[in-house]
């Protein structure tokens, strides 16, 4: 029998233990045809252009994507050549070469990618139009992206999979090559060797671990560069990681057993010693679904993160439907006109009033706005702008920017979404006079308008701030909020803009127009605004930029969390079955001095709770140290996504660990 047909029957035999791992290859590849097919997607390539981060987004999370296949196949490879040692020594005691054996295994390896391939590719071919029409959506575009047939995305699948399987079959037959005989044939008996117990290393590795969280809730007020903050965490944290389960772990188990008070309940001792002496040769697994866990609780909790953030985000890019600099009297009547002509009704006016200036930091280093140029504005001004706004929490807001003398408030610009620098406490200098910053905040007040949209905004008591106005020049922003008209009349309008401030009956937050339904009164607006649209804003902008960013790192960070999800299970799941495997001859002779299958539930419970659980912990221990690090550069609270997705994520590994725990007794007990 030829070694194709050999390999294709050995396949095919091992069909049982090879269906899920199937499965998941197959999941994996059509996944991964969608990630390669975004950057051949005609549609979202010309948006790309205009939206660099869309591009980093997808090669970001499809070069991570590749990784953890890669991972996976690696580890699951093993798995199943360690599980066939006895039968690749059953062939050679039968006199096959290891050559033959080899090449079998190799062309075994090479079927698989094939038959993942041939299913994976067509399911992801018939959900890519699926795929693209929910990126689409949370792209916010009012169509899906079009579905197109990437010849081209197909090739290169062919390609990275048939590459890592090749790998994988060399390995194969290298291991063969260089297998005994009498060592296949007893690797099944083969006892484990105890993990050395080094103390040092294990506490190394939880100093490493807490570094790494330390750096995380300290690196903005350390001022450290967000890159070199986020690698050194991940660096430490993942060394840390398996330093904890290689060593340290190795001595809390050996101290257990050491108690005979805590060992000897029960039926302890048979799964704390199985985890103990296999621990030499699982911790690395144990490690990487740690950081598997971990990537999974972050990726989703990001995920619902940067949704909520792109929704409550606009209130500080656009505040009002329509915004213009001017205090020429005739500019604003021209605009009431044009305001009058259309079919949009004024419902409130604010104007929101400012100084240019010129701030320097007392620490020369500090580098936080460009040329030095900011806005200053008055504690009073702020005040008025949240309350027509009616911004949510603006008590707790302007309690936290009252002033005293000589302090000032930080509010980062509208065009910043995210920014880790931190000026708290930090002493700066306007106009001859030292301010020290007392609070650094994101709140709503000009909005992302061109020309003054990129500069910061300090704020100062009222009466520094008169101080500062009498030797400036003061702006005022024309804030408008509009709804389609409804018995509104052009009176209305020109009133609205000429002569009233303040509307406290205006609900500012509440949105009456849709965002594409403003283009031609933008349009109109900047014709007569001197400036055009560098001195005018409005509702429409966020949603050409920066939210077509946040929708596709939302709808991406969704499948990646998936992804990691789907290694994650895998990972444990083949773990588990290689030591249930394992304990089967274990637990025949325990059944037969007169275990029960109670005992053998309870023992199992305990072993797959050390080997399972304990990771996961570890994991979401990892993520909220990751999410609070997104606070940090975001200036936001996460604290409900981070609850839903540890809660979704406990839950769904709840169930899993029941069900790998009963499948695992199964094994053990009746098999």
């Amino acid at each position: 029998m030829g070694a194709f047909r050999l390999a294709w029957k050995l396949l095919h035999n091992n069909r049982g233990i090879y269906g899920l791992y199937l499965i998941v290859l197959a999941i994996t590849v059509a996944t991964c045809y969608n990630f390669m097919a975004i950057q051949y997607n005609t549609a979202f390539v010309q948006l790309a252009e205009q939206l660099q981060s869309a591009v980093v987004a997808s090669m970001t999370c499809g070069f991570v994507l590749l990784c953890t296949v890669v991972f996976f196949l690696w580890h699951a490879n093993g798995f199943f050549f360690k599980q066939r040692q006895r039968e690749i020594g059953l062939y050679m005691l039968m006199g096959i070469s290891t050559s033959r054996i080899g090449r079998v295994l190799a062309i075994e390896s090479m079927l698989l990618g094939g038959l993942s391939l041939l299913i994976g590719l067509p399911v992801g071919l018939l959900l890519s139009r699926l795929f693209f029409l929910l990126l689409g959506k949370a792209m916010f575009l009012e169509e899906g992206l079009p579905f197109t047939l990437s010849w081209q995305a197909i090739v290169q699948l062919v390609v990275v999979f048939g590459a890592l399987f090749t790998v994988l079959g060399l390995k194969n037959y290298r291991a063969v090559k260089r297998s005994r005989l009498i060592g296949m044939l007893q690797a099944a008996a083969r006892k484990q060797a105890p993990p050395r117990l080094k103390a040092g290393s294990g506490i190394l590795g939880v100093v490493l671990i807490a570094a790494g969280y330390v750096i995380a809730m300290n690196f903005k007020q350390w001022n450290w560069d967000l890159l070199l903050a986020s690698m050194s965490i991940l660096i430490l944290v993942s060394l840390g990681t398996y330093m904890f389960f290689g060593s340290c772990l190795a001595v809390i188990l050996s101290k257990l057993m050491a108690s005979k008070t805590f060992v000897y309940r029960s039926v302890r001792l048979v799964s704390i010693s199985n985890v103990f002496f296999r621990l030499r040769g699982n911790y690395r697994s144990l490690a990487m679904t740690a950081i598997l866990a971990a990537a999974t609780v972050t990726a989703f909790s990001i995920s619902l993160s940067f949704r909520g953030f792109a929704e409550d985000h606009v209130i500080i890019e656009a505040p009002y439907s329509l915004s213009f600099i001017s205090d020429d009297a005739q500019i604003r009547g021209k605009a009431a006109e044009v305001l009058g002509d259309s079919r949009y009704g004024v419902i409130g006016v604010h104007e929101n009033r400012f100084v240019p200036a010129q701030v320097e930091y007392a620490d020369s280093g500090k580098r936080i706005d460009f040329n030095n140029e900011a806005i200053v504005t008055s504690y009073s001004e702020i005040r008025g702008t949240l309350e027509f706004l009616q911004a949510e929490e603006r008590e707790h807001l302007l309690e936290r920017m009252t002033l005293r003398g000589g302090e000032a408030v930080f509010i980062l610009n509208a065009n910043t979404m995210a920014s880790p620098i931190n000026v708290e406490g930090e002493e700066i200098r306007l106009n001859g006079n030292t301010y020290a910053i007392k609070e650094s905040i994101q709140v709503p007040f000009i909005g992302n308008i061109a020309a003054w949209g990129k500069k910061n905004i300090y704020v100062l008591e009222d009466q520094e701030y008169e101080k500062l106005r009498s030797n400036g020049t003061e702006l005022t922003l024309s804030g408008i909020q509009l709804a389609e008209r409804n018995g509104y009349d052009g009176q209305d309008e020109q009133e609205g803009i000429k002569g009233q401030s303040e509307h406290s009956e205006y609900k500012g937050m509440n949105r009456h127009v849709e965002p594409k339904e403003l283009d031609e009164l933008v349009q109109r607006m900047a014709e007569i605004v001197p400036g055009g649209r560098d001195h005018l804003n409005d509702y429409a902008k966020p949603y050409i930029q920066e939210y077509y960013a946040l929708g596709i790192f939302f709808f991406l960070g969704l499948i990646m969390s998936m992804v990691f999800a789907l290694a994650t299970f895998s990972t444990i799941y083949f773990k588990i079955l290689s030591d249930a495997l394992m304990d089967r001859e274990q637990y025949a002779i325990l059944k037969q001095i007169g275990m029960s299958r109670r005992e053998v539930r309870r023992s199992v419970y305990w072993q797959v709770g050390i080997a399972f659980v304990l990771p996961v912990i570890v994991g979401i221990l990892h993520s909220i140290f990751a999410m609070n690090m997104l606070e940090e550069i975001m200036n936001v609270e996460f604290a409900m996504q981070m609850i839903y997705g540890v809660g979704l994520f406990a839950v769904i590994m709840g169930v899993f660990y029941a069900g790998i725990s009963r499948n695992y007794t199964k094994m053990v007990y009746e098999n």
